[in-house]
């Protein structure tokens, strides 16, 4: 009996106890490597040290209280890690962030702060939800994977950090994703009705696989930043990817059943091709004093116009599929400077004499609600 109760203590010492239900009020930080299995409640802010690592195990719910000292309108309570925070449920068993009111709205706790923790922080199979930022990257490097986030003000925004995404929900926030300074990878994930899909500025984004769909504003704006924007579906936002003084490729999306324009291309240089770029209330393509190639996209169908060039730069546009292709009809399809003065003109010269083969690209699936 002496030798089981003297092994059990030396388990023990090895690791940290898991609690089945913990409460940490005020402000508080953990300093040791901590543990978290079953329920835990935050009133107050919690600091994970740097070198404290915090696990979290499936199946686990961590609550935050509502506290707005300043009635702004946003909750003020937190976790904030300055070490490494290794949230890894599963899909039988995610793991929820969540908040603690009867009837919970967005902000009523702060977020998930990774703040200057540029360490192996990890979340998967998480559901991040009724936060003003649900989670927060600043100085800070993470993954998430099978992760959802809805009904945040903010699902996800970051800067200065190195963030990966992969196979993630964003929701049902006012903003899905925003961030500046950064390098964002994007993967196989689905951002829709949010009022701002994806928004960044001065960043990387590399982003393939995604569906974003129906949200209020643009699906994807990107400015002075470099874009790679492969195999996605963008369709049924306001416009669906505007880029303003960006560099990078579009290729291989669907990109379609905007309500305004299918791409949006404001200075910078892009090279579009292979892209469908159909049903898009005004146009396919708005292109303003931009360079780059635009070239085997299928440009048909549009409301007003498949392309129309408001820059006063040339615009070459060959071997592109019009819908038809008789050169007047390709050239109803185009507004320029031949219809406005001091407008640059487009060359629709060389264009594509039959559709191209399109396959939709592959989009993520789409749960509801969990996971």
């Amino acid at each position: 009996m002496r030798r089981l109760s003297a092994l059990l203590l030396l388990v023990g010492l090895a690791w940290p106890a898991a609690a089945a239900s913990l409460t940490y009020r005020g402000e508080q930080t953990l300093w040791e490597d901590t543990v978290w299995d079953g329920e835990v409640l935050i009133d107050g802010i919690l600091t994970v040290a740097p070198g404290v690592t915090l696990e979290i195990r499936p199946g686990s719910t961590v609550r935050f209280t509502r506290y707005d000292s300043n009635g702004d309108g946003i909750g003020e309570h937190e976790l904030f890690c300055q070490g490494t925070v290794r949230a890894l449920g599963s899909a039988e068993r995610p793991i929820r962030f969540t908040s603690a009111a009867p009837s919970p709205q967005p902000s009523d706790w702060g977020a998930l702060n990774m703040m200057a923790s540029e360490t192996d922080n990890r979340l998967e199979h998480c559901v991040i939800e009724y936060a003003y930022r649900g989670f927060h990257a600043h100085f800070a490097r993470a993954v998430l994977r099978d992760c959802l986030l809805h009904h945040n003000q903010r699902g996800a925004q970051f800067q200065e950090s190195q963030v990966t995404l992969e196979r993630c929900r964003l929701l049902d926030n006012s903003n899905g994703l925003q961030f500046r300074d950064s390098e964002v990878a994007l993967v196989d994930s689905r951002v829709a009705r949010n009022q701002w899909g994806v928004r960044c500025v001065y960043s990387t984004l590399h982003m393939s696989g995604c569906l974003v769909e129906d949200n209020l504003i643009n699906g994807v704006n990107a400015r002075a930043g470099t874009v790679t924007v492969t195999g996605n579906a963008i369709r049924g936002n306001r416009r669906g990817l505007y880029l303003q003084g960006s560099r990078g490729t579009v290729s291989g999306n669907d990109l379609s059943a905007n309500s305004e324009h299918g791409i949006f291309l404001e200075e910078g240089e892009v090279d579009v091709h292979d892209n469908r770029l159909a049903g898009n209330g005004r146009a396919g393509v708005r292109w303003v004093n931009a360079a780059g190639r635009l070239a085997h996209n299928v440009l048909a169908a549009n409301g007003e116009y498949a392309l129309i060039n408001d820059g006063t730069q040339p615009l070459a546009a060959r071997a592109n599929w019009w819908g038809d292709s008789a050169p007047e009809a390709i050239a109803a399809a185009v507004r320029d400077g031949h219809d406005r003065a001091g407008l640059g003109l487009v060359d629709t010269g060389a264009p594509l004499l039959q559709p191209l083969p399109w396959e939709v690209p592959v989009t993520p699936a789409a749960p509801e609600s969990g996971l």
